[in-house]
């Protein structure tokens, strides 16, 4: 299970001062990744390994370990591109 920590930062500002505030995404139809059009949707280990410029060793240890978000497909291990950028994100 993932655990977030929020935080808030409380501050005066000075009354003339416009702010515009920007409303983070909530779902996953806000979801801000934009995957390139002539890249897959899916990589395999070794293509994110070569990615992420680390070894296919350390991608499955990660999988085993469940470290990193993945799939397995009839005996293969599939990572979905628009998920990935977003582990990548937010560890």
């Amino acid at each position: 299970m993932k655990q977030y920590l929020k935080l808030e930062l409380l501050l005066e500002l000075p009354v003339d001062l416009e702010v515009e505030l920007i409303k983070p995404p909530t779902t996953q139809g806000d979801n801000p990744i934009i995957v390139e059009p002539n890249k897959k949707m899916t990589m395999s280990v070794e293509e994110l390994a070569e990615e992420l410029q680390i070894s296919t060793s350390t991608i499955y240890t990660m999988v085993r370990q469940n470290e990193i978000p993945h799939k397995k497909v009839r005996g293969r291990i599939l990572f979905h591109r628009p998920t990935i950028e977003e582990w990548l994100m937010n560890t």
